[in-house]
């Protein structure tokens, strides 16, 4: 069975991925051939904007860390847009992401710079080549039995994972066509679709992948940790706010990630103006005094703070929700 899900995945992601970026080189061809309007660039804006907010508050901040409560009409639209984001299946990518926590960088951990599937130690270009794309070829599977088994027999997610090409479809092609229809006219869907659908699900994509390799390999650390999570300014500004990546495993369970002044976190933002509506509650945030504490003291592993366990197939216990 673990074969057979690793090779579906594996043919899954590469005709995705493989689409997106062909129809995404296409893109400046187009432009160079049509030029730009306020069509496109607005339309590119606004489905990259949806498709952060399925990631990182829908996929990250929601399903896989619970960060937040919700309604079940919000639970509902969350999933929606996290399947729209293109990530893959929901289970699979919460299973996938609470496993890196348990293990991150270490042997179990799905997408480190440091370690492949076999445990076998990377650097350099190959572990940036593997956190970036090769972990999603190399055969491995996270057991959503044991990472996300609260969410594992949602029937509701089930289905959209099970659906999600026809999801996608909608977000790269069907949506762009008709805001570019709508907007500008027949003469602009071709442009709308090629650069807020392909290219923008393309460069998303990739900005978010970066988090498993830049996001581990560049940048500043504010928390020493037992891993070597960092924070980056443009994995941040392309992911907003994702890429304060070394705040996010110090605090993985906090709604806003962004600790300095600084460290400017638009998708925390978003979840406290849904806050402020009254559209999700129980919202978690990092205690000053904790910040305090862990900043004088920063030593901690795994999700939680406690040491995971360290098994080749990560099949053991699993960490709970971080």
């Amino acid at each position: 069975m673990h074969t057979s899900e690793s090779r579906r995945r594996a043919l899954s992601y590469g005709c995705v991925l493989g689409g997106i970026a062909v129809a995404g080189l296409a893109a400046p061809i187009w432009v160079a051939a049509h030029g730009l309007s306020r069509v496109e660039i607005s339309a590119f804006f606004l489905f990259y904007l949806l498709s952060s907010v399925g990631q990182g508050i829908g996929l990250h901040r929601y399903f896989s860390h619970r960060s937040f409560e919700t309604s079940k009409a919000g639970r509902r639209l969350l999933a929606i847009l996290a399947i729209m984001s293109m990530q893959g299946p929901i289970i699979a990518w919460v299973a996938d992401h609470r496993r890196h926590h348990a293990h991150t960088d270490r042997c179990g951990d799905p997408h480190s710079p440091h370690a492949d599937a076999s445990c076998r130690p990377l650097t350099g270009w190959r572990g940036l080549w593997h956190a970036q794309l090769g972990w999603l070829f190399d055969g491995s599977f996270t057991d959503p039995d044991v990472y996300a088994s609260d969410i594992v027999n949602d029937r509701f997610l089930r289905t959209l994972d099970q659906t999600r090409l026809l999801w996608y479809a909608a977000s790269i092609l069907a949506l762009p066509a008709l805001y570019g229809l709508a907007l500008g006219g027949v003469e602009h869907v071709l442009g709308t679709v090629l650069i807020a659908g392909a290219l923008r699900a393309f460069v998303f994509s990739q900005s978010i992948l970066a988090l498993n390799s830049i996001g581990h390999t560049r940048g500043g650390q504010r928390f020493a940790q037992a891993n070597t999570s960092r924070n980056n300014a443009l994995v941040a500004l392309f992911t907003l706010g994702e890429g304060w990546h070394n705040n996010h495993h110090r605090f993985p369970r906090s709604a806003h990630v962004g600790v300095a002044w600084y460290e400017i976190d638009p998708l925390g933002g978003i979840v406290r103006m849904f806050e402020i509506f009254g559209l999700v509650w129980n919202v978690r945030r990092i205690p000053p005094h904790l910040l305090a504490e862990r900043q004088a003291d920063p030593i901690v592993s795994g999700p939680d703070g406690g040491r995971a366990p360290n098994t080749r197939r990560a099949r053991g216990r699993a960490a709970e929700p971080a």
